[in-house]
């Protein structure tokens, strides 16, 4: 049983890194270039190249050895980092390592069979089967796993679904810290109550019992599988068969636009709820109701999907990117951010209560309001200001005519009268 889930996680993966390999490229090896490798006391320097903004990365295996000064965005097969993350690293992979000398600034957001943190971390949200700390976290770890293994420090509090956690003893020294710690406290979910060795915890030991609590990692890869599928579906739809609805996501966002979407979104399954209880009490349109379920269950199911195309295009936009190809691309890599998130703790269930709103609001926007393009000038003012401009230069020829001086012949006067009658012959034809 278990190596038919390993192969149907693995034909999962491969079929992702194959689908976005083409989409998007990225060089995950930068040479670094030593003088000599010596003591830090050294004076001899070492130089490095950083690499500036968010990387991503598709490839079988990538390994990280270069300062990276964003946000990390990864698909693989095998990650290894070696250096120093300075924003969030989002990682999906079989195997994820986290050598000695890594240092992530800020956030871990994992999905893998196996983790392993070597070196030093901000905060850590992971799915996969084991976590092993072998390095320290400063914050807090938020975790759903199997197998639960700190070996070295946590800066603050664990919450964590498994059903073995093991501390490793005083006995050796590890590189951060001699024993498995937590400073903080210990919030755990498991089917029974699991030992944990004296000072291991600093605070608070809070056991939740789990019934019938069993981890499968297939269960994650079907959820991120069911969100990118209907995300693409739906996005495909609207480019083939309503692509200008689409580009209505693309016009500038007013604080007037935002406010009627959400609210739009708030009120017409409230509408759509009262329609249906009302068509309940009468029996001759009691027909209708099973159409006004399926409207509003429809609307739900694309509004999730609705709220990341438009995240997306809003990117896309933003970037210049107008090839649909990379738009696909930065659609599954909104869709997988998007997914990890929902998968925090109170914050996902808020995110995505927002994201259904959005959703059903943006669908009700472009049913219902039309925009209003009239921005350019109308033929009519068009027509005013070349009549303007008609009777200003006719008012500039008449003051240059009395400024002439009374030599004038009887003939130039003439000519005057002329040019006079036609300037307002032409006037009235444009009239």
């Amino acid at each position: 049983m278990l190596k038919n889930k390993i192969g149907i996680i693995s034909l999962i993966m491969l079929l992702v890194i194959s689908l976005l390999a083409p989409m998007v490229k990225a060089e995950n090896e930068v040479e670094a270039t030593t003088t000599d490798q010596v003591d830090p006391i050294s004076q001899t320097q070492e130089t490095y190249t950083i690499k500036e903004g968010d990387e991503y990365l598709f490839e079988q295996n990538v390994t990280i050895d270069t300062p990276v000064d964003g946000n990390l965005f990864i698909i693989a097969n095998n990650v290894t980092i070696d250096s120093q993350i300075g924003g969030d690293a989002f990682i999906c992979a079989n195997t994820i390592t986290v050598e000695e000398d890594a240092y992530i600034l800020s956030n871990l957001f994992a999905c893998a069979n196996t983790i392993n943190i070597k070196g030093a971390i901000y905060n850590i949200y992971s799915i996969g089967d084991t976590l092993t700390i072998d390095g320290f976290v400063y914050r807090d770890i938020r975790s759903v796993c199997n197998s639960l293994n700190i070996n070295g420090m946590v800066g603050r509090n664990v919450f964590v679904n498994c059903s073995d956690i093991h501390f490793k003893e005083n006995t050796e020294n590890s590189s951060v810290a001699s024993y498995g710690t937590i400073q903080g406290n210990l919030n755990y979910f498991s089917d029974e109550e699991i030992t944990i060795p004296d000072n291991a915890v600093s605070g608070e030991v809070i056991f939740s019992q789990l019934a019938n609590y069993t981890f499968d990692i297939t269960d994650y890869i079907y959820s991120l599988g069911t969100i990118l599928v209907s995300v693409i579906v739906i996005w495909l739809i609207g480019l083939w068969f309503a692509p200008k609805v689409l580009q209505t996501s693309s016009n500038a966002m007013s604080w007037k636009k935002a406010l009627q979407i959400i609210g739009l979104g708030i009120i017409v399954p409230i509408v759509l709820a009262l329609l249906t209880i009302i068509i309940l009490l009468i029996p001759i349109a009691s027909q209708f109701v099973l159409l006004l379920l399926c409207l509003l269950m429809i609307l739900f199911f694309i509004s999730t999907s609705v709220t990341l195309i438009d995240i997306n295009d809003g990117i896309c936009n933003k970037c210049n990117i107008s090839k649909n190809v990379y738009k696909l691309g930065f659609l599954i890599i909104v869709t997988f951010i998007y997914w990890l998130l929902t998968l925090i703790p109170y914050l996902g269930t808020i995110l995505s209560l927002i994201t259904v709103i959005w959703g059903i609001g943006s669908v009700s926007y472009r049913l219902f309001i039309k925009e209003n393009k009239n921005d350019k000038p109308t033929t009519t003012d068009s027509v005013k200001k070349e009549e303007d401009k008609a009777s200003k230069e006719k008012k500039e020829k008449k003051e240059e005519r009395k400024s002439k001086t009374k030599k004038e012949s009887p003939s130039d006067k003439a000519t005057d009268v002329k040019e006079d009658n036609e300037s307002d012959g032409t006037t009235k034809d444009q009239k």
